[in-house]
């Protein structure tokens, strides 16, 4: 599928633009970047935290069917790019949207990041754990005494599931597992649950071993946190809010064709998105996916309430995850969260 041709500033041309504009204009704090980019056409990138796969389909179906041209806009959807972080980009570039969990916004912003959660494509967090049925594990409690497997970068979200229910840390025995070899880990026993993203993991490891593994969902216990989150930069939201709006309105306008027509859907991003080498390359795959992330967008709310935020939620949760030490401090509501251009919308 053709894309529109992208003419964004580049980090090269911005840095001898400025240049030419001498010190004492960057020096001004009413200049920003976006003063200077010329405005008649808005141009923008979304910058996904991971490869192209059905959970992004309701941002892929805007791209596909036009939604986005519609509006008046041109967006670029872009798949993972870690180096630089998003964050960055975003700092040389507040063109950029980026989605992601709440936990790593809220870390951004707390070391100085201008950047706003605005809404928020899944409703619960997939993260949670998964086990074979002979270990009969239908609770957190059936866990007491017994060994688990976390990836250390979630051992403290863990920590926090577990303390929140009324266990302690000696309760379930954490232990550091790898990507490479968890589904072996599994299948021998030496783990009695291994930790996994429901709406994608399980899935794989069904299709691997014919077995189809119990889930627990950490939103089921206590991990209340959003994922997926669209976030901006300040000065995007200061200086044309009508353009965030209209993406936000064609994302989540794609999002409803997606849920409502999974099968279609989860076609048109194999065929149209997905390289043959990835991984998701598998029609059946991606659609088990979508019907398993469908009940994720829609998660607690009503249909017509997609993408909205709670900011009471937000702030309780981020208290939480302060707590238990997953961010460092919780940045102040109303430098976090502006709730005010989707919930309205």
């Amino acid at each position: 599928m053709n894309k529109p041709e992208i003419e964004l500033i580049s980090r090269r041309d911005f840095v001898k633009y400025c240049g030419g504009l001498g010190l004492a204009l960057l020096g001004k704090n009413s200049t920003s970047i976006i003063d200077i980019i010329p405005t008649q056409t808005p141009h923008l990138i979304m910058q996904l935290d991971w490869k192209y796969n059905v959970q992004f389909a309701g941002l892929l179906l805007a791209d596909y069917y036009g939604l986005y041209k519609q509006r008046g806009l041109n967006v670029e959807i872009l798949p993972v790019n870690s180096d630089p972080s998003v964050f960055e980009q975003m700092a040389e570039n507040p063109l950029i949207l980026g989605c992601g969990e709440q936990d790593a916004i809220l870390a951004a912003q707390v070391k100085g990041y201008p950047i706003k959660a605005i809404a928020t494509m899944f409703q619960a967090s997939p993260l949670g754990l998964m086990s074979i049925p002979e270990k009969n594990i239908h609770s957190l409690y059936d866990l007491v005494g017994q060994k688990i497997g976390i990836h250390g970068n979630t051992k403290k979200v863990m920590e926090l599931v577990i303390n929140t229910n009324g266990l302690s840390p000696q309760d379930i025995k954490i232990v550091p597992i790898s990507y490479q070899d968890k589904y072996e880990r599994l299948q021998s026993g030496e783990l009695a649950a291994v930790q996994c993203y429901s709406v994608d993991e399980p899935i794989g490891f069904s299709d691997k071993t014919g077995i189809q593994p119990n889930i627990l969902k950490f939103s089921d216990y206590g991990y209340d946190a959003y994922v997926q989150v669209i976030f901006a930069h300040q000065q995007l939201l200061d200086h044309h809010p009508e353009w965030v709006n209209q993406f936000l309105k064609a994302s989540f306008a794609g999002w409803k064709l997606a849920i409502n027509n999974i099968n279609q859907t989860a076609k048109i991003v194999v065929d149209f998105y997905i390289k043959p080498d990835s991984e998701y390359y598998n029609l059946d795959y991606q659609t088990k996916s979508l019907q398993l992330i469908s009940d994720y967008i829609t998660w607690g709310i009503n249909p017509d309430q997609i993408g909205t935020i709670s900011a009471n939620r937000w702030q309780k949760m981020s208290e939480k995850l302060a707590q238990y030490g997953i961010i460092e401090q919780v940045p102040p509501l109303t430098n976090s969260l502006d709730s005010n251009l989707w919930s309205v919308a």
